[in-house]
């Protein structure tokens, strides 16, 4: 596997993770509060490598700047779940935002690694890959799901703004 695949990998590893953010919660929460609350059930499906589940919360019409489609990006995430033993994630939400009705924005950075992770101050100890994450998400029905995704790489410091 060259280095490129790799990284792709991990990448959309986490896009997946982020996802998930795009379930719906309770209707007595904001959107905010959905979004921001997905994040813990995010990292546990994707550190269980519940496939099927991650499935679902990817936009039927999802489309990103590389020309990739919800299919696309299902079978990068298939690739990563299969190439890793253990999956283990620490997440930070930067922020969310709302620029239109049922549209939101979110950055995030996530750390993927090999064993856990139990505090972002564990990172520099780490061969763990950091990544920034702008997300798009779109309410469809009443779930959120990705309906776009760029990301980058992050560095330590990051995680502890």
């Amino acid at each position: 596997m060259t280095a490129r695949t790799k990284r792709l990998a991990y990448v959309w590893g986490a896009a997946i993770l982020l996802a998930l953010l795009s379930i719906g919660c309770a209707k007595r929460e904001d959107p905010e509060q959905r979004i921001r609350g997905l994040i813990g059930k995010a990292e546990q499906a994707v550190e269980k490598k519940e496939i099927a589940e991650l499935r679902g919360y990817i936009s039927e019409r999802y489309a990103d700047e590389d020309g990739r489609d919800r299919r696309a990006i299902e079978g990068i995430l298939r690739l990563y779940v299969l190439r890793h033993d253990a999956i283990h994630l620490l997440t930070r939400i930067d922020s969310v935002a709302f620029p239109q009705p049922k549209r939101a924005k979110a950055v995030v950075y996530v750390a993927m690694a090999g064993r856990p992770i139990a505090a972002s101050d564990d990172l520099r100890s780490f061969n763990a890959n950091l990544y920034r994450f702008e997300l798009e998400f779109a309410e469809e029905g009443k779930q959120w799901r990705v309906a776009r995704a760029a990301w980058r790489p992050a560095e330590p410091v990051d995680f502890i703004r």
